[in-house]
């Protein structure tokens, strides 16, 4: 059969009118959702060199946009809820805000499990299978813990843990005020952007919390008083991705984000903090007015020893949700 000139012009030219309509890779913007300002050390040392190496990685293809002191809505609490709704393809929080959804990782907050937090993040990570279900509703991009926690407080310095009777003290999560009920003190969780107005109020006297938390929430213009050298205790962390937003990926894009997340995103994150704690740590001791403790080895053992009846009782606790609470302790019990 032979074809006309005019024929073959025509076909040409719907064959070409269909190749442009056909749908072009589009960019892939991924937004993450955070509640601490542009200037924390997670945006500008974490969040942002992790958008910038994926869009390097992906040429453009996949990037993350941030949206940082909330912008994606208000309320630190409803962190968690904004990734799995997907009001935000990721979200950066705390799980001690909603320590209900997390009770298998928030064990890694139990004081004395870790000799420091690089233990803490390598261990969570080595044990996963642990405390994986706690996420099942998302994808994890990153799992990590801060630098040790201090007593900041307003009023009465803590030389040992007889001084905390009394005191109302923030707390980072259920966990972190079970321990701070079983050394005495009146205890309360409320997220870290409330806690300045609290102390300035005199609705709290004081605030454990990671160290790193000083110069991020200008803790040191609210508090007169430090005490470091206590059990070892760290507050856990998350970046999570919305599952739906997951799997749109191209299997490329996927493992593009996998091979800069995981593990090696959560040791990234764990480090700054550190390095944060000890800039925090060395600016309140450098301060003039400004009182700090370190605590003995001997009085921290002995905060340790109070805490027993609390492993009991947590390991229980998680017993009765039809987890295996001591399975889970004894694993982060290993690092």
């Amino acid at each position: 059969m032979s074809l006309n000139l005019q024929s073959f012009t025509t076909a040409l030219g719907l064959c070409l009118a269909t190749l442009t309509a056909l749908p072009v890779a589009a960019e892939t913007e991924l937004s993450l959702a955070n509640f601490i300002p542009a200037r924390h050390p997670m945006n500008a040392k974490v969040f942002t060199p992790l958008a910038d190496q994926l869009a390097e990685t992906s040429g453009g293809d996949l990037t993350i946009r941030i949206y940082p002191s909330g912008e994606l809505g208000a309320g630190p609490k409803r962190q968690f809820n904004r990734v799995v709704t997907g009001v935000a393809d990721i979200s950066f929080g705390l799980q001690g805000y909603t320590s209900s959804q997390f009770p298998r990782t928030l064990v890694a907050e139990l004081p004395g499990l870790f000799d420091s937090p690089e233990d803490a993040v390598a261990t969570m990570w080595r044990n996963y299978e642990l405390i994986g279900e706690d996420y099942a509703k998302t994808k994890v991009l990153a799992v990590w813990v801060n630098s040790p926690a201090v007593l900041l407080t307003r009023d009465r310095a803590v030389n040992s843990v007889e001084d905390l009777a009394g005191l109302t003290i923030r707390a980072p999560s259920a966990i972190g005020a079970k321990v701070l009920e079983a050394w005495g003190a009146n205890a309360v969780t409320m997220p870290a952007p409330e806690i300045y107005n609290a102390l300035q109020t005199g609705v709290i006297d004081g605030v454990f919390i990671g160290a790193d938390a000083v110069k991020s929430f200008r803790l040191d213009e609210v508090t007169k008083h430090a005490a470091f050298d206590l059990p070892n205790t760290v507050t856990t962390f998350f970046l999570l991705m919305n599952q739906g937003s997951w799997d749109g990926l191209s299997t490329e894009q996927q493992a593009q984000l996998d091979n800069i997340s995981g593990l090696t995103l959560s040791k990234q994150a764990t480090e700054v903090y550190a390095a944060s704690g000890a800039a925090s740590r060395s600016h309140l001791e450098g301060l003039e007015g400004y009182s700090v403790t370190n605590l003995s080895a001997e009085e921290s053992d002995r905060m340790v020893d109070m805490l027993d009846d609390l492993y009991l009782a947590v390991a229980a606790d998680l017993d009765d949700q039809g987890i295996d609470g001591q399975a889970v302790l004894n694993g982060l019990l290993e690092n």
